[in-house]
């Protein structure tokens, strides 16, 4: 056998089995199975290649395996990576602190341990750059894919983390769980140590119960000039600490506008913020409080969106304003020369805490909200916290309280009361205007999509749609496409005001028009 071509020892084991899988319902999730592949390595020297060149395609590094894993991957093996997913492995803590609060201490120590991991990850990769122009060059599609501390509850010992969950079912054991840390964002510290990476094609942040700062996420993404993709998948549930919230917000958005650039060709940002599940509630503004009507976060989108060889945009979702299309300081028309899809899942709250949607006056009223319900009932208690921590919490063995109840009314999640499903027209109206006027300067535009989840019973979804001439619809419906450019409005039984279709008639020469009824 060893006297096949490389190529074909490396077709044959391409079909390998790699290891056993296990279900995704299982838990406590088990490690991975160990892999069947090494083997094969020892069969001779082109196998060893073959074998080295699917084990070492995508590897999984720990930021505290890092030293240790770097020293298998010299020489041939690096040329082999093309995709890297890294996990931050943050300090454990003891037992006794799993039932109580973060505190700033803990915090600061995180943080410093993210910054020294991603130091340690940049210059490992750095050093696997060409020294030369005349070395082989490659790229590599990194992907920041957790953080966590092995004391966490999905990161716990198999057999703790299910002696844990049974000891606190039955009363037995205190322990918060992802509350303990569901505010504390991850800072990375001193970003400007980092060296740039020409190596690196791709980032992907994506981490479960741990969240990045949004604005060391950008930060990572500017010391990487070729990256042709970005998606970050961040945190903007902070409703309870609206201040904070605010200036994660700018700093986010003054960070983000600078990764306009010629490399950027995709861009995907889901920047989670949580809609209230009581319709009653009014959200507090995410806005600076000394520019309440400024939406600077939908101001750097636009500008990022900008980026001249940009052919994908995806925000899902995201609370915006119309400026994310044409802001209104605008004197000229901007352009999108090469954008082919342009996508917007939007919140139902706005920027400075409004509704885009009111209730469906034809729609019935809930018993329960005739017995009493209104926005005075369900305001906010005095307090914004969620907790009641022990005031030595550092030094006290005794667990702080999580009041679930009081976090769901401050936040807006109860009473449930879900019937926003109208759009009010004084919001919505700017919003679909500025996305017609904002196709009409997009040359080469396939499809665009501008939609909001509704948060009631029904889950149904507020979407416009617009297909270019001659494509299909993302959804695989219409294979084939058609011979006009159209435009879909699943909208229940609303209807757009004529300038909004003629602003599409006019900037897109659509002429068909078709609404779809909830």
């Amino acid at each position: 056998m060893d006297g096949l071509p490389q190529e074909l020892i490396a077709l044959i084991a391409s079909f390998l089995e790699r290891r056993d899988d296990y279900p995704e319902d299982v838990f406590p999730r088990p490690k991975p199975a160990a892999s069947k592949l090494p083997p094969y390595a020892t069969i001779s020297r082109k196998w060893q290649l073959a074998i080295e060149c699917r084990t070492f395609n995508s590897i999984h590094l720990k930021s505290n395996e890092l030293s240790h894993r770097a020293q298998a991957l010299t020489g041939h093996r690096r040329v082999f990576i093309s995709a890297l997913s890294f996990d931050v492995v943050l300090p454990e803590y003891d037992d006794h602190r799993c039932a109580k609060f973060e505190i700033q201490e803990e915090m600061e120590a995180n943080n410093q341990a993210s910054t020294n991991a991603m130091q340690a990850l940049f210059d490992l990769l750095k050093s696997w750059e060409p020294d030369s122009t005349h070395e082989q060059s490659r790229s590599i599609a990194l992907a920041i894919s957790a953080i966590y501390s092995p004391m966490d509850e999905w990161h716990r010992p198999a057999r703790k983390a299910e002696e844990d969950h049974w000891n606190w079912d039955i009363g037995r054991r205190a322990d918060l769980w992802e509350h303990r840390y569901e505010h504390s964002l991850i800072r990375l510290l001193e970003q400007a140590n980092l060296p740039s990476l020409a190596i690196i094609s791709s980032l992907d942040i994506t981490t479960d119960s741990r969240h990045l700062e949004p604005r060391s996420a950008a930060l990572l993404a500017m010391k990487l000039p070729q990256a042709r993709t970005l998606k970050f998948h961040l945190f903007d549930n902070q409703s309870k600490h609206p201040n904070n919230n605010q200036s994660a917000r700018y700093d986010f958005a003054t960070t983000v506008s600078k990764l306009c650039r010629p490399s950027l060709r995709e861009f995907q940002l889901k920047y989670y913020l949580e809609d209230p599940s009581n319709h009653y509630f009014s959200p507090p503004s995410i806005l600076l409080p000394s520019e309440p009507s400024v939406d600077h976060l939908s101001l750097a989108l636009h500008t990022l969106s900008l980026s001249q060889n940009l052919t994908s945009l995806s925000l899902d979702p995201v609370c915006i304003s119309p400026s994310i299309y044409w802001p209104s300081s605008l004197t000229d028309p901007p352009s999108w020369p090469n954008l082919r899809h342009h996508f917007v899942e939007f919140e139902m709250t706005t920027p400075d805490g409004k509704w885009y949607f009111v209730r469906d006056p034809s729609a019935p009223i809930d018993d329960d909200e005739n017995e009493g319900d209104s926005p005075d009932r369900d305001a906010p208690p005095s307090t914004d916290s969620d907790s009641d921590p022990d005031t030595n919490s550092e030094a006290s063995r005794i667990p702080d309280t999580y009041r679930e109840r009081r976090e769901a009314v401050a936040t807006g999640d109860w009473p449930v009361r879900m019937f926003r499903t109208l759009p009010d027209e004084t919001l919505i109206n700017p919003l679909l205007i500025a996305m017609a006027r904002a196709a009409g300067q997009m040359p080469k535009l396939q499809s665009m999509g501008l939609s909001s989840t509704m948060r009631d019973t029904s889950g149904q979804v507020f979407c416009v749609s617009y297909i270019a001439k001659n494509f299909e619809s993302p959804t695989g419906s219409d294979p084939g496409g058609f011979e006009t450019p159209r435009i879909d409005w699943s909208v229940g039984s609303w209807r757009p005001i004529s300038v909004i279709l003629d602003v599409w008639r006019k900037e897109k020469g659509v002429s068909k028009i078709k609404f779809i009824d909830w």
